[in-house]
Order: C-alpha cells, then structure tokens, then sequence
C-alpha cells in the first residue's frame, strides 16, 4: 500500500480534502511539503512514538476520517458558494479557517515522519489498511461506473489538469501579493486552493473533484507512461511548491 498519498491526505491537507490534488502530486515531494507544514505541537500526547499501541494508532486513524468527511462535506459547499459568487482568497481562507478541525496528528504530538514510522510498523495489519484505504479516498464504484465519468476521455483529463495549473498559478501569483501571507496556515491555505481551483473546473467542465479522481484512476494505467499528463504534473507540483513555501524535485 502507498502510504506517502495517505500522509499527504492525513496531515498535509488537514485530514482531507485533497481530492484534487493526491493523486497529481509526486509522492517523494508531496511528503516533503507535508513535512514542511507539520506542526509538532501538541495539547495531548499519547506517549513516546515508539510507545504507541495498534489501538492508539486506529483511534488516530478514526479521528483523521472523521475529520476528512467534515473538510469534504465543507468544502462541497465551499465550491457551490464559489460557482455562485466571488470571493477573494482572504475571504475564501477566512470561511475555511473557521471551520477546518484541528489536525489530528497535532492533537497528539505526532510529526509526519512519527506516523509515518507508525504506519510503516503496522502496514501489514488489515485493520491499519482498511483505514488508510479509507484516508486515501478511493472513488465509490457507482461514481466510477457513472455515464458522466465514462465519458470522460484521457484527453479531457489532460486539458482539465492543464487548466487546473492555469489556474493554480493565477492564485499563486494573487498569493504572492497578499499582506502578510507569511502568517496564514499552509494547511489550510491549501484547502483554500482547492475549493477556488475545483470550482473553478467545475463552472468550466461541468465536472467535480470526485469525477476527476474516478477519471484518474479509470485512466490510471494509461495515464502512468502518457508524457503530456506526466510535464502536467511536474508543474503543478512546482505550483503547488511555490504556495506552500516549499521546492519540489521532479527527480
């Protein structure tokens, strides 16, 4: 199982919300950008990393998809408030931080390369899996199997990705410029990002996240060794880079 993709949902982008962005973004880099943002801090500690018991580690886990399925549910309507009126970033990154729950990782003192360890020591239990399946947010089959996503063509998903980097660099640049940017939470400036970039796609392609995610994967193998979808992602690694403060490597 790929757990950098489940890290990069569980702390990068708050327990969620990633669906736009886990299965673009190169794991080596996507870690090192979760990693840049953890914070360590904690107002309850389970004990010493090596001290954490499989049980601990599923109430963890427990506690991360709960709050993914809050940010998801959130950030649907998020795009629906954004398709039918404009907001700023400010504005955008105000509503999210109002309602983004605390990290759980945070919660109990763990940094990224803790529960990764923690992760890699209880990989083989079906339990942890079936978590971290859920974390990873895998298309329900009746969305996979829908007329909307079959007629999706790799093609699409390609000019949709090229759009999506368009616009990610837009609000990059817009980013950039705003006062006091340094002070914003990287976590939940991303989750920002996703909610304008995704509803932006949304009011051009008539097309969700979760139909891009289910595109994604039904295309995955193709999509794999295609060198347009592959140049695509470097960049919007590089994008994504550029707002969250961190370099990415396309080695």
């Amino acid at each position: 199982m790929d757990w950098k993709k489940a890290l990069l949902l569980a702390g990068g982008l708050a327990g969620g919300a990633a669906a736009l962005w886990y299965l673009l973004l190169k794991e080596d880099g996507a870690k090192t950008a979760v990693a840049a943002v953890a914070n360590s801090k904690a107002d309850r500690r389970v004990g010493a990393m090596e001290e954490i018991t499989k049980e601990q580690l599923m109430q963890i886990l427990k506690e991360i998809i709960v709050s993914q399925d809050e940010m998801k549910a959130y950030i649907k309507i998020l795009t629906e408030e954004l398709l039918s009126k404009s907001l700023t970033f400010d504005e955008t990154y105000k509503k999210v931080r109002e309602v983004q729950p605390k990290d759980p990782l945070d919660r109990y003192g763990l940094s990224m390369t803790d529960f990764d360890k923690l992760l890699d020591k209880h990989q083989k239990d079906p339990d942890v899996r079936e978590s971290i399946a859920k974390i990873m947010g895998a298309p329900s089959p009746s969305n996979l199997a829908s007329d909307k996503v079959q007629n999706i063509s790799v093609k699409k998903v390609i000019d949709i990705h090229n759009f999506m980097l368009e616009e990610l660099e837009k609000l990059v640049a817009d980013f950039q410029k705003t006062p006091g940017k340094e002070s914003f939470d990287m976590k939940t400036v991303t989750i920002a990002a996703q909610a304008i970039v995704g509803s932006k796609i949304q009011a051009k392609f008539g097309i969700t996240s979760e139909d891009i995610e289910s595109a994604v994967l039904m295309y995955h193998a193709h999509l794999a060794t295609d060198q347009d979808f592959a140049t695509v992602n470097i960049k919007i690694q590089h994008a994504m880079g550029k707002l969250m403060g961190t370099t990415y490597s396309s080695n």
